[in-house]
């Protein structure tokens, strides 16, 4: 087969050394921060929009109370 091609030591330091520009880290960071706030968007879920119809029987005290309670439960 033939002997592996050698390099300078110069070489092959370097190629181990190589570091990136800030602008790469700046730019992965950003992008980063965008796709989370993104997940973070779209996992929050919409608030629970829910009809009530009450019942004057269903009520106790003043129909003009400053605070409304409503409970609800089931029974089985």
């Amino acid at each position: 087969m033939g002997t592996a091609a050698s390099y300078p030591r110069s070489v092959t330091g370097a190629s181990r050394s190589l570091r990136w520009s800030p602008r790469v880290y700046y730019r992965l960071f950003f992008a980063g921060l965008a796709l989370l706030t993104v997940l973070a968007l779209a996992a929050s879920p919409a608030p629970a929009q829910v009809e009530l119809t009450v019942h004057p029987s269903m009520a106790k005290g003043p129909a003009d109370a400053p605070v409304t309670i409503i409970e609800f439960s089931d029974y089985q």
